[in-house]
């Protein structure tokens, strides 16, 4: 009987006909390179996306009541809690709307309300009031600014030039929470604190900044040789209906 053998188990190993066969494939594993058994692939799940489209803003103020970007205007699709835009102009600016074309100088405003679109040109502000914000706060009492200038008065909110010039003081005053849009570089101070500047005594006013501020009554005065020149962009409270021109103990807010 003729055996033949197709595998070599290990009780096989030393039959004469395993010989050829071990031979054979101890020289096919020297030749053929070893094949390496990927593993299956995963599939990575689907992207999850909440329904919003991302807006890459860069924002130099966001908080529950204003939004402020410079040199940059919100799409559309960024703008579905905003109520109004206001731009403030820097350098340059120029802005295409259904209203006409549009060429501001440095410290003009341009207010946009919801719904309205626009393409702008240059160095500016865009201001934006959020439609969805918290109850506003209030100053301790409300005492109307002396020597500043309503550039545009809303329901919502008002815009004013604040100018004082060099040395000067404004009497107390109050104020709503704000966006202050600094034109030139000032040193302020509140008299009854400080009489000179110094760290923690004031604020140095940085050109081409914005600063959010909150509800205040506090006495200004310049210090600088040069006039003081701010854009304020400020909430209106029920107190701006029935302003106090005066007050004969005013409380007082350390700044």
């Amino acid at each position: 009987m003729e055996i033949r053998l197709s595998r070599c188990f290990p009780e096989h190993m030393h039959h004469p006909l395993c010989l050829p066969l071990l031979f054979t494939n101890a020289l096919l594993a020297l030749v053929l390179p070893a094949t390496a058994v990927e593993p299956m692939a995963t599939a990575s799940p689907a992207p999850q996306h909440s329904g919003s489209f991302a807006i890459p803003l860069s924002p130099n103020i966001d908080n529950p009541y204003f939004r402020v970007l410079k040199n940059e205007s919100a799409p559309p699709e960024a703008n579905t809690n905003i109520s109004s835009r206001v731009i403030v102009a820097l350098r340059n600016v120029g802005i295409q709307s259904p209203r006409g074309d549009q060429k501001l100088d440095r410290g003009q405003i341009a207010v946009f309300h919801p719904g309205e679109t626009f393409k702008i040109t240059g160095e500016y502000f865009e201001v934006s009031f959020k439609a969805d914000h918290p109850a506003l706060k209030e100053p301790s009492e409300w005492i109307e600014p002396s020597k500043n200038t309503i550039i545009h008065d809303a329901p919502e909110f008002r815009i004013f030039e604040e100018k004082l010039g060099p040395g000067d003081t404004r009497a107390i005053h109050s104020h709503a929470q704000r966006v202050v849009i600094r034109l030139n570089e000032v040193q302020l101070i509140d008299p009854r604190f400080h009489e000179k500047a110094g760290p923690g005594k004031g604020g140095l006013q940085v050109p081409d900044t914005a600063k959010y501020a909150e509800p205040i009554v506090h006495v200004v005065k310049n210090l600088s040789q040069i006039p003081l020149d701010n854009i304020v962009i400020e909430y209106k409270i029920p107190k701006h209906k029935d302003p106090v021109t005066s007050s004969t103990s005013p409380t007082a807010t350390k700044p």
